[in-house]
């Protein structure tokens, strides 16, 4: 199965960004994909005759926090997926790394495949750093190269589980102390340290 992975600049106003949504979608089909994935989760357009995204098996969409949050991870290993889909919206350059490291543990872990698309060309602070990329069981198919990109990658179908699978990674700490700043709370970290 062939899959689109879009990366897209952030942009001034919702018109644009669905303009440069539809845009992107559409060279993906010319492309000849079955299905794309944009930030925030799939693409799904009858217009765009993208109908082969049930072929992945089931599909989990974290976005924000959520797609970082080691709850949401134990959540969903209750009952694995086969496709996670993280959107976190990196908020710099080390989190989108992060990130990165993240998903090639959770595709060993959680599910065999892991997909990152995010934005890029935020300000420092602000959601929108990059680091798209699709992971498959632990090895890395795609991986944005520009600030705009488009990743295509060939995934087997039907998707192949972690086996054995490893433990639950634990959260890098760039992504633990986020995740604190974010509940207004302190990170716990392993040694002493002042973080006020």
């Amino acid at each position: 199965m062939k899959l689109a992975v879009l990366q897209l600049l952030v942009r001034s106003d919702e018109r644009s960004e669905r303009r440069a949504l539809a845009e992107a979608t559409a060279r993906a089909v010319a492309r000849g994909v079955d299905a794309v994935v944009s930030p925030g989760g799939f693409v799904l357009d009858e217009a765009f005759g993208l109908h082969a995204i049930h072929a992945l098996g089931r599909v989990e969409v974290l976005v924000g926090d959520a797609a970082i949050d080691p709850v949401e991870h134990a959540r969903l290993a209750s009952a694995p997926p086969d496709v996670v889909v993280l959107s976190p919206g990196a908020e710099s350059d080390i989190q989108a790394e992060a990130v990165f490291e993240l998903a090639l543990a959770l595709s060993v872990s959680l599910a065999g495949l892991i997909i990152i698309s995010e934005r890029s060309g935020a300000a420092p602070g602000e959601p929108g750093h990059g680091g798209s990329a699709v992971v498959l069981l632990g090895e890395v198919l795609a991986e944005a190269l520009s600030d705009e990109d488009m990743l295509l990658a060939e995934v087997p179908v039907p998707l192949f589980a972690p086996e054995p699978r490893a433990p639950l990674p634990e959260l890098p700490p760039i992504l633990a102390q986020r995740l604190a700043h974010h509940r207004g709370e302190r990170p716990v970290v392993q040694y002493p340290a002042d973080l006020s």
